[in-house]
């Protein structure tokens, strides 16, 4: 049943079904699930890797788009700008 879950999870690319699919792994019977396992065990650390990765440009595009805006603003006018 672990195992059917860990696999609709890979293959939905669910990263928080993985995550506590990871916390609860129970023990294995047979070499042949052990095996099993560790091959999907490299799928999710790809997966999340290359989630990771996507996050990682997200964040750079977000921080660039913001840095444009700033750029494109008017500065207020200070407080000190006193006119006499």
């Amino acid at each position: 049943m672990w195992l059917t879950k860990l696999k609709t999870a890979l293959v939905l690319e669910n990263i928080e079904q993985l995550s506590s699919l990871l916390d609860e792994m129970p023990q294995f019977e047979s070499i042949e699930q052990i095996e099993e396992v560790s091959y999907l065990l490299i799928q999710t650390k790809s997966l999340i890797e290359k989630n990771k990765a996507e996050t990682a440009q997200i964040l750079i595009q977000l921080k660039n788009n913001l840095n444009f805006l700033k750029s494109t603003q008017e500065e207020p006018p200070s407080s000190l700008n006193l006119k006499f």
